[in-house]
């Protein structure tokens, strides 16, 4: 789709690099790096960045463009435009992270996760304060709340309240963009069950449109997502195997 040679590179991320196309869009390159926790694993909630892992970028590729197909006919607009398999890149609608203007680390912007198991870090906070909950149980109904991006602070947790009092998004919003997650997780539980897999949790993040419009932002890739096969955690590639 685009070399990048003489493109403005905007900034390198964790897992892809950023650049500003000619056309005023804006050109996501996936690499192969990984995220992991602070014990040195494999985690998509994860704040520091692992060994590269080959073909965990074409994995994000095709699994972000094969559900965001299907958020899109669902009703929840994305920020993708096209995207080349082959080269790792998406081509996307310049957009503003909700939020990250009012913060001052570099990271800042608000991510939302949907739960469907207790794990990762809801475990870690709320597994102190009641002994019978175990890594893995099922939810009785699947979980949506928001975190603020900020690896220096291990992403906590903030709530409709906390947003709306800081003017970072009404709480008509706020319903809107869990309305949008709680749809997605609705459709990503559901293809990873035809497939004999079974999702724990993901994140996704939102931004705004130039006309003000709230869309899907970022990506939907493995790294984003923990699933399970026959009771075994799935490595990125193969993830991404399922969909190309």
């Amino acid at each position: 789709m685009y070399g990048t040679s003489e493109l403005e590179k905007l900034y390198a991320g964790k897992t892809k690099d950023v650049y500003r196309l000619k056309n005023g869009n804006i050109l996501l390159q996936f690499t192969n790096k990984t995220t992991i926790n602070d014990e040195g694993v494999e985690d998509p909630g994860g704040n520091n960045v692992g060994k590269e892992v080959a073909g965990s970028a074409r994995a994000c590729v095709l699994m972000t463009q094969y559900f965001f197909k299907l958020f899109a006919e669902a009703g929840i607009p994305t920020h993708l435009i096209a995207v080349d398999v082959d080269r790792l890149q998406m081509e996307v609608k310049p957009v503003t992270t909700i939020g990250k203007e009012l913060f001052t680390n570099a990271t800042g912007g608000i991510e939302w996760i949907w739960r469907n198991r207790i794990t990762g870090s809801f475990f870690r906070m709320f597994g102190r304060y009641n002994k019978n909950l175990k890594d893995g149980d099922v939810l009785p109904s699947p979980l949506v709340h928001a975190t603020v991006k900020d690896d220096g602070a291990g992403d906590p947790y903030i709530e409709k309240d906390f947003l709306g009092a800081l003017n970072i998004l009404s709480a008509d919003d706020y319903e809107l963009l869990k309305k949008y997650t709680q749809t997605a997780g609705q459709i990503l539980f559901d293809e990873f069950q035809k497939m004999g897999c079974d999702i724990w949790d993901f994140k996704i993040e939102f931004g705004r449109d130039y006309g003000g419009n709230l869309i899907l932002i970022d990506e939907i890739g493995p790294g984003s997502a923990r699933v399970y096969q026959s009771g075994r955690k799935m490595e990125k590639v193969k993830i991404g195997a399922l969909f190309g």
